[in-house]
């Protein structure tokens, strides 16, 4: 083979084999021969060269898909020398991590062990991270995995229709527990046990028997709660045919079943909207209505607590107040032998107003512990993913 002659394979295998001495065939061994003696073999092709007449093509070293400068190429050639076991040259039972993977993409290579990792990065001269642990299959090189331990929640999203949604939800329970409350108390069970079943209830002295006080009663709250105009009212009468109502009963009514009916329509409006909300924060990835739930209750337990505080104090104050706040001044005072006043006497408002909230109060606590139903399986959950 002379320099001149243009048609002689120019590619690496070629080169390879015109290094060789005369009369000796490359071996599988020539083709595998570590890193650390490939000057060797360099000076050897030289001194070929030499012995069969010299050549100006360079000496090249058998192709190595890991090869890499630095130690890391060293240990990997020694891991891969004939007669060699297999093992790394830190002796741990892996071959070492060649210059071109990461410690994690290594490990994973090896089969998911940070120890694998650990023993590639001592052999490059650095320490794999997490060594000792297992890293978890799905973690992407250079992504720092999640503590462990860690809760779902803070996994979660939270966007502005989840603020929303908690605030509304925990204004909305509180109109929604008084308006069951109320609607329970304004019902003809309540006046029926008012009338017959409470001790000491005192009896009217105008003539009204209990069972006149239930029946005329009985249509008092009926119209709270219908569409009816005050007409319903009016036409109710004696059975000498004198009207049991007077015009400013009848306008007083009318006040108060404005009254109810706006806690009732904020009540049905903040009840769908919490509905609605609810499925919206209890979607897959959201951040669940529990903690809303709860402050909702607690809130309604605080109001009621300071108002049950104020009643006790001066029940004949609270209750001037309180109408003062929701009526005109001179359309809820009557004399005693109006029927307001011997179907309603303020015994009754007393016993209505402990009943409403002993009843807000048993909602509130309901309320309050469905707020932990589930809540366990959601942080076992929480803590699986």
């Amino acid at each position: 083979m002379t320099a001149d002659d243009s048609n002689e394979p120019k590619d690496l295998l070629s080169r390879r084999l015109s290094s060789q001495p005369d009369g000796d065939e490359p071996t599988a061994a020539q083709f595998a021969a570590p890193a650390e003696h490939s000057s060797a073999s360099s000076d050897a092709a030289a001194a070929g060269d030499g012995a069969s007449g010299g050549t100006d093509l360079e000496d090249t070293q058998a192709f190595e898909p890991f090869a890499a400068d630095g130690p890391a190429h060293t240990a990997s050639a020694a891991s891969t020398a004939p007669g060699s076991s297999g093992h790394g040259a830190a002796g741990s039972g892996t071959t070492a991590r060649p210059a071109m993977f990461s410690d994690e993409e290594w490990a994973l290579f090896e089969g998911g062990s940070a120890a694998g990792g650990a023993s590639a990065g001592a052999a490059g001269g650095t320490a794999a991270p997490g060594a000792g642990t297992t890293l978890p299959l799905r973690v992407k090189a250079g992504e720092p995995s999640a503590p462990a331990g860690s809760r779902n929640d803070d996994r979660r999203g939270r966007s502005a229709l989840d603020v929303i949604g908690a605030i509304w939800i925990a204004a909305a329970i509180p109109f929604v527990i008084v308006a069951l409350a109320v609607r329970a108390v304004a019902s003809g069970t309540f006046l029926k046990w008012t009338y017959f079943w409470r001790p000491g209830f005192p009896e009217d002295q105008y003539g009204f028997t209990a069972e006149d006080r239930l029946h005329y009663g009985s249509y008092t709250v009926d119209y709270l709660y219908n569409l009816d105009s005050s007409r319903y009212l009016a036409d109710i009468v004696t059975p000498e045919g004198v009207p049991v109502f007077t015009s400013g009963e009848l306008a007083h009514m009318a006040d108060v079943k404005s009254l109810v009916g706006l806690l009732t329509l904020i009540a049905i409006i903040g009840g769908i909207g919490a509905l609605l909300f609810g499925l919206y924060k209890c979607r897959t990835g959201g951040t669940g209505m529990r903690g809303s739930l709860r402050v909702g209750s607690i809130l309604t337990v605080v109001l009621f607590a300071v108002l049950g505080v104020l009643a006790v104090l001066g029940w004949d104050t609270f209750f001037t107040r309180f109408h003062e706040v929701f009526f005109a001044e001179g359309t809820w005072t009557f004399y005693l032998d109006d029927s307001l006043i011997r179907l309603f006497p303020p015994q009754f408002w007393i016993d209505a107003g402990i009943a409403v909230a002993a009843l807000t109060l048993i909602l509130s606590v309901f309320a309050f512990v469905l707020s932990f139903v589930g809540r366990r399986r959601a942080e076992r959950e929480g803590s699986l993913r």
